[in-house]
């Protein structure tokens, strides 16, 4: 996955496009997962996406996607060739590697679950599988980095989350091309060294073969690791009949389901641009909204030298703000170094957002949701007769709310301070002049008892 901030929308949908993602649920029948074990889910509110890898050795090059030549959303003419990225598997081997150093400070930072990229489209196995010649199996001395991470989840209270990418680009890279032109029926087929070349037939079988090598990756996934959260698909609905989704629950009768592979699941899932449209369109689904957290200018999902520095914790807390007022959880994206650790950023961000909730955590967790633009000017949260007013740092003018009754407390949740507001009993319109005393450098959360 990755994202440009000039084409947000375009750039999301060509990849999916090309990996076979389907972003929102297919029209059919579909029954989410009614096992007590996966309703966690619904009000989970806060996620941890790790896009992790082989990648992160180069330092400039975007996961799997930095082999990919002649792509709009970063146009640079020094594409990784394919052949030189997959050689970055002899180079990884991340010494420093503690998930605890990870997760701890993030369960203590407010998020409830974790996303861990066990294999991305480059085909890269983060674990010793069994299935394929590319991972560290072959490359790591059959290193485990996915034990580690299931297991501090635990240690911390995470649920467990595994993400996975059907397509497979080392596995298929003899009978596919690696131009994006191409995949828009614009240009020539490019090799591993970006050269044209002629796709060769795919040898009999072949589609058949992959669909046991994927089954089988997935299977290692859901079984060998205990209870399972989460299994995160990316893509591959030309591959869905590897595992069915019935089959997945019966190894994991409490798991939720992402809607990429199947192109139907347990949730919706949104990415960086758009999300209102998406989740509006079917208001009553679980859905959730991943994004890239580091400041890159064309958003890399994965560790690149130019990302180490992260987006401000302001920006972070209105999008989750704006995420939760529409009922829906907010899996924001960090990407390890090479070496297994994290930028400074990262902890500097948890450690800010741990402060913030130390005030403000009520008004995120186990609250309800409504359509609020229909009556407020800001975002709005609910628990029983208790509302919050989320004031984004950008926000200008009066708070207003409409039609509720009239609160008997107003106080600033960040310090307590009483406020005052305007009432009017026909119209049972609330206004709230912005007190001298609110921060325009994160979200203030206003307090309504009613």
């Amino acid at each position: 996955m990755t994202k440009t901030k000039g084409n947000d929308g375009n750039a999301v949908q060509d990849q999916h496009q090309m990996i076979g993602a389907a972003s929102t649920q297919i029209e059919g029948e579909f029954v989410s997962n009614s096992h007590s074990g996966a309703q966690w889910f619904k009000k989970a509110g806060l996620g941890l996406f790790i896009h992790w890898g082989i990648s992160s050795v180069h330092g400039d090059c975007e996961h799997s996607w930095g082999m990919m030549a002649e792509t709009p959303w970063d146009p640079s003419p020094n594409r990784v060739k394919p052949e030189d990225y997959f050689k970055l598997a002899e180079k990884f081997n991340p010494e420093n590697y503690d998930p605890d150093l990870w997760l701890k400070p993030a369960a203590d930072a407010g998020f409830t679950y974790a996303v861990l990229t066990t294999r991305h489209h480059d085909g890269y196995t983060m674990w010793p599988s069994r299935y394929g010649e590319y991972g560290t199996r072959t490359h790591m001395d059959s290193r485990d980095l996915v034990r580690p991470f299931v297991e501090s989840c635990r240690r911390n209270n995470l649920k467990v989350g595994l993400y996975y990418s059907p397509p497979d680009w080392y596995y298929n890279r003899a009978n596919m091309s690696f131009g994006y032109k191409h995949s828009k029926g614009e240009g020539p087929a490019l090799g591993l060294g970006h050269e044209p070349i002629e796709l060769p037939a795919k040898p009999e079988g072949w589609e058949e073969q992959y669909r046991q090598y994927v089954r089988g990756q997935i299977t290692e996934l859901l079984t060998e690791y205990g209870e399972v959260d989460i299994i995160w698909f990316d893509g591959g609905l030309d591959v869905k009949d590897a595992i069915s989704i019935e089959e997945i629950r019966k190894l994991q009768p409490g798991i939720i389901i992402s809607p990429r592979m199947h192109g139907v699941g347990d949730f919706i899932t949104s990415e960086c641009y758009n999300w209102v449209k998406t989740i509006t369109s079917k208001p009553k689904e679980i859905w959730e909204h991943c994004d890239v957290w580091s400041s890159h200018p064309t958003g890399i999902w994965g560790y690149t030298h130019k990302s180490e520095a992260y987006r401000p914790t302001a920006w972070m807390l209105s999008l989750l703000s704006r995420v939760r007022a529409w009922g829906g959880n907010f899996l924001i994206n960090i990407g390890p170094k090479p070496d297994g650790t994290l930028p400074s950023d990262v902890l500097v961000r948890f450690d800010e957002i741990k402060q913030w909730m130390s005030a403000h955590r009520q008004a995120v967790f186990g609250v309800e949701s409504d359509d609020y633009q229909e009556y407020s000017s800001v975002p709005v949260t609910k628990r029983g007769n208790i509302w919050y007013l989320h004031l984004l740092p950008e926000h200008t003018g009066p708070v207003t709310v409409e039609c509720i009754s009239k609160p008997t407390s107003v106080r600033l949740l960040r310090n307590g301070q009483d406020l005052t507001f305007a009432w009017n009993d026909s119209d049972h319109r609330f206004t709230l002049e912005l007190p001298a005393s609110w921060s325009r450098e994160t979200v203030d959360i206003v307090e309504l008892q009613l």
